[in-house]
């Protein structure tokens, strides 16, 4: 199940990568056309130093800044924009969303104009990950902490109505097992000697005297 999932998510990046198409919100790339051509020219984007136009997991931290006086506010730990959303939500982790501080930096640019009552996960109840996990590694795991396996036999057999049904159970030789073997291993070359031993013995004197 996780490998169908991981190679599906993986198929679709790399299609959507590979044919450097348009994010719908222009973050890899931006259109330019000037007032004396009647063509759009496309220019990459650039995340740190690192192009859009050779990179699709071009990242960098994302920041609450003013857009018209370039004022900047803070920086969102854990949280990533880049090229496309899916690469840099799967770049991104959510320590943010385990720190109640972080939780109240944030209300006051949220876009509600009543605050919410939001409360920090409990990171008490993590098992397999931890505060820092990326995205990636949570859905490389189907987002699931743990497996609890649960064999219904009945089920399995009402679901899929199998014709024929072969199992092959592994044991180890016991020692009654291993004697009985060895003395029909031996019983059966005394046997085996007795009957070939004469007639060479025969053979030879045979040959011999003849």
């Amino acid at each position: 199940m996780i490998s169908e999932f991981t190679l599906s998510l993986s198929t679709i990046r790399k299609t959507t990568q590979s044919n450097a198409l348009f994010s719908g919100e222009l973050t890899n790339y931006y259109l330019y056309q000037s007032s004396s051509s009647i063509y759009t020219i496309s220019y990459p984007s650039f995340y740190d130093n690192c192009s859009c136009g050779s990179s699709a997991t071009c990242t960098f931290q994302s920041r609450i800044l003013d857009y018209y006086s370039g004022t900047l506010y803070l920086y969102v730990p854990g949280i990533y924009i880049g090229c496309y959303i899916i690469e840099s939500l799967l770049q991104s982790d959510l320590r943010c969303f385990y720190n109640q501080s972080c939780i109240d930096e944030l209300q006051p640019f949220l876009a509600s104009s009543t605050r919410m009552n939001v409360s920090a996960l409990d990171k008490s109840l993590l098992v397999q990950f931890v505060e820092n996990s990326t995205i990636q590694e949570v859905m490389d795991e189907l987002m699931i902490e743990t497996w609890n396996s649960s064999i219904m036999y009945d089920s399995y057999y009402d679901e899929c109505q199998p014709s024929q049904c072969i199992y092959t159970v592994e044991t180890k030789n016991g020692a009654i097992y291993i004697i009985t073997t060895l003395i029909g291993l031996v019983g059966g070359l005394i046997t085996v000697l007795k009957l070939i031993v004469p007639r060479l013995v025969k053979k030879y004197f045979y040959g011999r005297f003849t």
